[in-house]
């Protein structure tokens, strides 16, 4: 009986330290990207608290929708300088089917206010008469982990109530000597003037 206890005491235990996260388990990359953009005033913005899909992260980073990686002849090839076919895979599988809302909550970016506002609902009636003053909102998504866990992808764009956005980008990081460093910031195929 006692052995009983025990086994039903640890294997629910085992089962969770075995079972591998797929995203990270803090946000501190996302924060370090945002400390290095000097156009961002964490007194004046705010972060949506509405996640944006990983599948916008996914199609900028493959630079065309779905899981097919297609290279047109006789145009520039801009994809990522540590784009593998292999590990592209693999991400697409892991992260393309996502379809539940996700949020970030106060306390994973203490240094800026939450918006409790959906995409599609930025800089309506509402938020002239109850926020005038907010002109620019950060627009997040969930990291993920790319190529082994050796670099992190994010999506990351600033929507602006003059309608004169950032172009939206997937930020890829990786850590070096514990500390977050950019490898490379692209931007969306699908807006003109991007980078």
């Amino acid at each position: 009986m006692k052995n009983l206890k025990f086994i039903l005491f640890v294997i629910p235990f085992l089962f969770y330290s075995c079972s591998s996260k797929i995203y990270p388990e803090d946000y501190e990359p996302i924060r370090v990207f945002l400390k290095t953009q000097k156009d961002i005033d964490k007194n004046r913005m705010y972060i949506l608290k509405y996640k944006e899909s990983n599948t916008q992260t996914l199609r900028i980073f493959n630079r065309g929708e779905g899981e097919k990686h297609i290279i047109f002849p006789n145009q520039i090839d801009f994809t990522s300088k540590i784009f593998n076919e292999l590990h592209w895979k693999k991400l697409y599988a892991q992260y393309s089917n996502e379809k539940t809302e996700k949020y970030w909550r106060e306390e994973d970016f203490r240094d800026f206010k939450i918006l409790d506002r959906k995409r599609n609902q930025l800089f309506d009636e509402y938020h002239l008469f109850h926020l005038p003053k907010l002109e620019n909102v950060i627009i997040l998504s969930e990291p993920i982990w790319y190529y082994n866990k050796r670099y992190i992808l994010f999506y990351f764009s600033i929507d602006n109530m003059y309608n004169s956005s950032k172009p939206s980008l997937v930020v890829i990081m990786k850590k070096v000597k514990k500390k977050w460093i950019v490898v490379q910031e692209i931007g969306d195929y699908a807006c003109s003037g991007c980078y």
